[in-house]
């Protein structure tokens, strides 16, 4: 693909899997499946630092701790550009609703609204078969006061 075509349909609805499973996975702790959806090279800019390649990823998955965060992504509007090298750049707003409690908390979670709403830009490359993020960053609109 070169700057200035359009993404094949087929290419954008493998892409937006991509990206809506990514943050699906995230959702519900299951780091295994969100690997599979990393580059092994990739990067992700997050409000909390930046996790460079998949030694990275995994570290900041051993940091964490199942079930005290309760958190859901609303990805919408997603839109798509091809970039040089065959590489997709996905464009999308999110709005993430969370909850920090204990394991086992009964739901509903309690909030007062959504914590953040900014947009996310996903750059995506075709390995082994699967479009996998290669570059992962939020831009903040929005957060709860």
């Amino acid at each position: 693909m070169q700057t200035g075509q359009t993404v094949p349909f087929d290419v954008q609805m493998a892409c937006q899997a991509s990206v809506m499973s990514f943050m699906a996975h995230f959702d519900a702790d299951e780091f295994d499946a969100l690997q599979t959806l990393f580059a092994p090279d990739g990067t992700w800019v997050r409000s909390d630092g930046t996790l460079r390649g998949m030694a990275d990823l995994q570290a900041w998955i051993a940091r964490r701790q199942p079930g005290r965060i309760f958190v859901r992504h609303l990805i919408s509007n997603l839109r798509f550009e091809p970039l040089p090298d065959g590489r997709v750049r996905a464009h999308s707003y999110v709005v993430a609703y969370r909850h920090d409690g204990e394991p086992g908390e009964a739901r509903p979670a309690l909030t007062k609204g959504p914590a953040l709403m900014g947009r996310y830009t996903d750059d995506l490359i075709l390995h082994e078969g699967v479009w996998k993020i290669h570059h992962k960053s939020v831009e903040l609109d929005f957060k709860l006061a």
